[in-house]
């Protein structure tokens, strides 16, 4: 056997031996004569320094300049720095100087760049497939992927295909269970207040669509669990909050800084204990198939668990990855869809007049087609609510949750037709907020306008068509464009008409005495509603005949 002596094993004396010659090189007496600040400035030098010049081995697109610098003489960091903040600003006077003349520009974020491209470019994406031009790539980096949680955004197909799927009716069986589950979920979360209350009224929204999705993810029985609220309520936060601070943070940090972050080891341990979801779900779904294969009743409604079980190609893959493929689907779906319900109602209490103009279509709807999924689905009971469609496309269109959307990452070297040439490894984005300082897009485009959609749609019987909340469109990017937009856009704004076509004729709202309505945050791309912001709420007291 190998023997070591003290002097030579690593370790105990032998270990400051081997570090004497160095802590005694003038380099290393240097360094420890620096003070605490001192030490600072120069570990900052350095690291600006380093991430300097990772700038210039950037993807670069021909003719797309960077944009965003006060002067000349700006340092590329503090432009970087700077962006935290004043992203929303820079996009639209980047939209402003260049989009609107059909030329990109460049996004220069500490993490990487973002090439943003002209909206003529968004009509293309209708063609281009995805192994040319990437959403799920695009996510996988946008949102520190490699670094989180075992490649979230790899798993996107199989999610994607289960929110797509309708034959046989299945996004109107998802909705039918999900308006079951709205019943129970009011009564719970809903708070009970005969007088004006101040409410977290987006905490109350989030719990709503929690239990409401988790009904079309994972089934009645765990959606009600407390593992699946916690997960529904807080994973979405961590990951975009950790989303967040990464995307402020030069890329080569990134593989050190995951593992500092406590969003990072939430979002972990809330993985591992997902297993605590999905195991009793594959079992329940195990179970009603064996029943049903020897002809007996089962009360057990569709869900996307039970669907990827049955319609993967791999079900073992399915059995092995579920807790990730159950996130895929929650973290688009819930928080995105809460956001816009509290910002509408922001919206009408800061324009009370249409309180009684939305209360009254709800109530002719009640009328003539009974309560909703009662005579009809719900899925055609929502589409008769025309002013709440408009007014939410305009409370949507002023607050919107991302500036820069869609986005795409070049598989490969990609030319659009008018000969504008992306190199491989370029993330594509298009100015979601145009329709926000455009007047071109959006006439008047400061101005709240509820009847803009609305009078679109009068126009022609082709126009009638269009204009509607969830529609992608050259005007309306939110959703995304193309082949690729949200696959549960048509899921979400049902949902949301569903809420509020409940709560509007139930409850009254208002700001509380010397409240305005909140201002919006914003933070890189993100545009995000006060947290802080809460609502005075009672039960509706005079229903409009």
């Amino acid at each position: 056997m190998e023997v070591h002596n003290a002097t030579s094993f690593p370790g105990h004396g032998g270990m400051a031996q081997h570090l004497q010659p160095i802590l005694e090189s003038p380099i290393a007496e240097s360094l420890l004569s620096l003070t605490p600040i001192q030490g600072i400035t120069l570990f900052l030098c350095l690291f600006w320094g380093y991430s300097s010049l990772t700038v210039h081995r950037r993807i670069k697109v021909p003719g797309a300049p960077v944009h965003g610098y006060w002067s000349w003489f700006e340092p590329t960091w503090l432009l970087q720095l700077r962006y935290a903040k004043d992203a929303h600003k820079i996009i639209a006077s980047g939209y402003k100087k260049y989009n609107v003349k059909g030329k990109p520009f460049v996004l220069r974020r500490q993490d990487l760049d973002i090439t943003v491209l002209p909206t003529k470019y968004v009509t293309e994406l209708r063609t281009i497939p995805n192994a040319k031009l990437s959403r799920g790539k695009a996510n996988f980096i946008e949102w520190g992927d490699q670094w989180a949680m075992k490649n979230l955004w790899s798993h996107i197909d199989l999610p994607i295909k289960a929110i797509s799927e309708n034959r046989h009716g299945q996004q109107g069986k998802y909705l039918e269970a999900m308006r079951r589950e709205f019943e129970y979920a009011m009564d719970i979360e809903m708070p009970k207040v005969d007088d004006w209350t101040a409410v977290d009224i987006q905490k109350v929204i989030q719990m709503l669509l929690a239990r409401m999705v988790g009904k079309m993810i994972v089934g009645k029985e765990a959606c009600r669990s407390p593992e699946w609220l916690d997960l529904a309520e807080h994973f979405t936060e961590d990951f975009v909050g950790a989303s967040i601070i990464m995307r402020m943070l030069p890329k080569w940090t990134h593989p050190f800084v995951t593992n500092l972050l406590p969003q990072r080891w939430r979002m972990r341990r809330r993985l591992r204990e997902a297993l605590n979801i999905t195991n009793p779900c594959v079992e329940r779904h195990r179970q009603v198939k064996k029943k049903r294969a020897k002809g007996e009743e089962v009360d057990y409604e569709d869900n996307m668990v039970a669907w990827m079980l049955d319609n993967a190609p791999d079900k073992q893959y399915v059995l092995d990855h579920l807790p990730i493929l159950i996130l895929v689907i929650l973290v688009p779906a819930a928080h995105t869809t809460a956001m816009g319900i509290s910002n509408l109602l922001f919206h009408l209490c800061e324009y009370p007049e249409w309180d009684a103009k939305l209360l009254q279509e709800i109530n002719d709807v009640n009328r003539e087609f009974g309560p909703i999924g009662e005579r009809l689905p719900a899925k055609d009971w929502v589409t008769k609510l025309d002013l709440l469609d408009s007014f939410f496309n305009e409370s949507q269109r002023l607050s919107q949750p991302l500036s820069i959307t869609p986005n795409r990452y070049a598989v490969e070297d990609f030319t659009f037709k008018d000969g504008l040439h992306i190199p491989k490894g370029a993330l594509l984005g298009w100015v979601s907020i145009h329709n926000q300082i455009d007047p071109k897009i959006a006439p008047e485009p400061d101005k709240f306008d509820p009847l803009r959609s609305y009078r679109k749609r009068q126009v022609s019987a082709e126009e009638n068509a269009k204009h509607l909340a969830g529609q992608p469109s050259m005007e309306n990017l939110t959703f995304g464009f193309g082949s690729q937009a949200c696959p549960g856009r048509n899921i979400a704004i049902t949902v949301l008409k569903m809420i509020l076509s409940r709560i509007l004729r139930d409850y009254e709202f208002k700001f509380g005495e010397g409240q305005a309505r909140p201002k919006n945050i914003y933070l890189l791309e993100f545009i995000i509603p006060d947290p802080n912001a809460k609502l005075m709420v009672r039960k509706r007291r005079a229903p409009i005949s």
